[in-house]
């Protein structure tokens, strides 16, 4: 499997797949990082996926692991350029035997704020936030995807007050789909999330 887009990415493949998961990592982290999660989504939901987990272009500033654009401080016109690099990158998948509509979106942390910017501006069939936060200025559409928003409580590294600010934002504008769940843990992906993303597979495809 090669794609032409603008991203290096890793991959759990099937030439049978009729869907497919998108990951997005979080600051720091590299494209293989949430690769367990899609096994998990793959191996409950039982549909046959493809995943595609894309690397974020820039190195980290500790030169470990990778960023989408630079965090501390933030680099705005880096983010605005890299959402739209990742959207060029999908609107290329749209045309590749899956289309965008049969596809899950899923990022954690930084991940997550590229996955809210970006996705409301496509036709994704599901967008799942972890930990995410709303980039500054950004409103979504009236159409938009469902989506699906997960946050920990106590998370000390993005406050879950950002994600409640998604919510509430999409709130506003539409009655379409969109969950916020919280849960009792920090920066990190809730263990029972998977369960909530089978339901929506359920629901949507």
């Amino acid at each position: 499997m090669k794609y032409d887009i603008n991203h290096e990415y890793v991959s759990i493949s099937s030439q049978t797949a009729k869907h497919r998961i998108i990951l997005i990592h979080g600051w720091g982290a590299d494209a293989d990082d949430l690769l367990p999660i899609g096994k998990e989504i793959i191996e409950l939901s039982k549909v046959d996926f493809e995943v595609l987990s894309l690397r974020a272009p820039r190195l980290h500033t500790n030169n470990t692991g990778r960023q989408w654009y630079g965090l501390y401080p933030p680099d705005w016109n880096e983010a605005v350029y890299a959402v739209n690099q990742l959207t060029l990158s999908l609107r290329k998948l749209d045309n590749i035997n899956i289309p965008l509509k049969k596809t899950i979106l899923l990022g954690f942390s930084q991940g997550g704020a590229m996955a809210i910017n970006m996705g409301c501006q496509l036709d994704i069939g599901l967008i799942i936030s972890c930990s995410g936060y709303p980039h500054p200025n950004w409103t979504p559409g009236k159409k938009y995807p469902p989506i699906l928003i997960s946050h920990g409580f106590m998370d000390e590294v993005v406050p879950i007050s950002a994600s409640k600010s998604i919510y509430q934002k999409i709130k506003k504008v539409s009655q379409n789909f969109c969950e916020l769940n919280e849960f009792n843990g920090y920066h990190q992906i809730d263990p029972n999330l998977i369960h909530s993303i089978n339901l929506q597979i359920k629901e949507l495809f």
